[in-house]
């Protein structure tokens, strides 16, 4: 008995001297678990990667350390703001879910003043849905959409009754529209929308500015429908080839001005169709080049009131076409200088940079369908283009007038940003390289032939 005692009084020492045995360690807190625990203002470093999505209730500022990563795992929006005057920057923000009814996206505003700054989205339906968002900030957003039939994904930006917002820097792949619907005095700035929808589509939007952005291999490269107030300047519209494929659509619109952007390669170049529509409005499609397009014009013949001057249109299939029947009421010089056309065969005796006679686009398909009503049918056909080649050689008929340009310019005036880097010389080479191949294998098929010829004068 006193052996037992003194062992267990020995034990006891032992722990007294090594302290408390370590309590087992608690769970890591997760990252909504932290936001909902912060006060309101503060502000959360996150680090590593964190899996699932989260929901900010409060103002506060949400900073990704380097490395920062949210992954939702396929289940629906990444990060979800429901409170005014919240920061969320530097994340990677991948793996929404992809119901198109539930709108999964990278990140949902539903509140106003937030700021989305330095962010990656990768692997989202919807990229940044915007609702009732007023006064949010968006730059240096990129942003990449699921491996989805066009017709399956979200948008990269869907702005709905947000006013004020500013959108810059964004980086867009793969996704369906930008859309600015039902918004006001906001701000599209270094926008680039490639592999996706349309590039920019406006619907019921007012006082908007779309500057220094590129469009490129779109279905649609920007559309202003329904909308008032719009300015479209210094951007690239490039290479919208779908058989739909438009560079610039406007309908309905009014006090829409397009001006010094570079509309290049696509199926249509501008097409215009009520626009403007109010009596008292106007329009402007000024200092444009406009190249390279199967058709540079499509006007509607219910087209009129719009300045359209001083755009270089050039080398363009079809320099312009009217639908619809009739002559369009636009005026198509500014300050005494109209459009530069690479058609225009008249001359410039006075040296002033203006032709002396008008430049008038004709079409002898609209003199051959007044008098035979039923040859409408080939509208939008080959037929067209092969009837106007060929009264062209033989005019049987007098061709309708289209528009006339009474000052057209005799140089094209190309803006230096829109201008290519000039020569290259890996290129250059190449054509140097092909050309002398060419004429070695000229030369190989030519010498045989001569070497027969003078066999013969021998023999003979």
């Amino acid at each position: 008995m006193i052996r037992a005692r003194a062992l267990l009084a020995a034990i006891g020492l032992a722990l007294a001297a090594t302290g408390p045995l370590p309590a087992a360690a608690a769970p890591a807190r997760s990252l909504q678990a932290e936001i909902d625990a912060a006060p309101a203002g503060a502000e959360i470093v996150v680090q590593g990667t964190h899996f699932g999505g989260v929901v900010i209730r409060k103002p506060l500022r949400l900073t990704g350390g380097a490395g920062a990563m949210i992954d939702a795992q396929g289940k629906g929006t990444i990060i979800r703001i429901d409170s005014p005057n919240v920061i969320v920057r530097g994340f990677t923000l991948r793996a929404s879910g992809a119901e198109l009814h539930d709108e999964d996206s990278g990140v949902f505003v539903g509140a106003a003043n937030a700021v989305l700054e330095d962010l990656v989205l990768d692997d989202v339906l919807f990229g940044l849905n915007l609702k009732n968002a007023h006064g949010t900030i968006v730059r240096r957003v990129s942003m990449r959409g699921k491996d989805l039939p066009i017709s399956r994904r979200g948008d990269s930006v869907r702005l709905w009754y947000s006013d004020r917002v500013t959108l810059s820097t964004l980086r867009v792949r793969r996704l369906r529209d930008l859309l600015l619907w039902f918004s006001k005095h906001s701000v599209v700035h270094d926008v680039d929308v490639r592999d996706s929808r349309y590039g920019i589509h406006f619907m019921q939007a007012e006082d908007l500015r779309v500057i220094d952005s590129h469009f490129q291999d779109n279905t649609v490269g920007a559309y202003v429908m329904y909308s008032t107030r719009v300015l479209m300047e210094g951007n690239r519209i490039l290479r919208h080839r779908h058989v739909t494929g438009i560079g610039l659509a406007l309908k309905e619109s009014d006090d829409v001005i397009v001006r010094r952007n570079l509309i290049a390669g696509n199926h249509w170049g501008v097409y215009v169709d009520g626009t403007p529509h109010m009596d008292d409005a106007k329009g402007e499609i000024v200092g444009n080049v406009i190249a390279g397009n199967d058709t540079a014009f499509v006007i509607l013949s219910n087209v009129s009131r719009n300045v359209i001057a001083e755009n270089v249109v050039d080398g363009n299939g079809e320099q312009i076409r009217i639908e619809g029947g009739g002559r369009e009421g636009n005026v198509w010089t500014h300050g005494r200088r109209g459009n530069y056309w690479s058609d225009y065969a008249g001359l410039d005796v006075g040296g002033d940079g203006v032709g002396d006679t008008p430049y008038k686009a004709r079409q002898w398909f609209e003199g051959l369908e007044q008098r035979f009503p039923a040859s409408r049918i080939l509208w939008g056909s080959l037929a067209v283009t092969a009837v106007d080649f060929a009264a062209r050689l033989i005019p049987l008929f007098p061709p309708q007038v289209l528009m006339e340009d009474a000052r057209p310019l005799t140089a094209a005036a190309i803006p230096e940003r829109f201008r290519g880097p000039g020569l290259s010389w890996p290129f250059a080479g190449a054509a140097f390289a092909c050309g002398l191949a060419g004429a070695a294998l000229f030369w190989a098929a030519a010498r045989p032939r001569r070497r027969s010829s003078h066999r013969k004068e021998i023999d003979s």
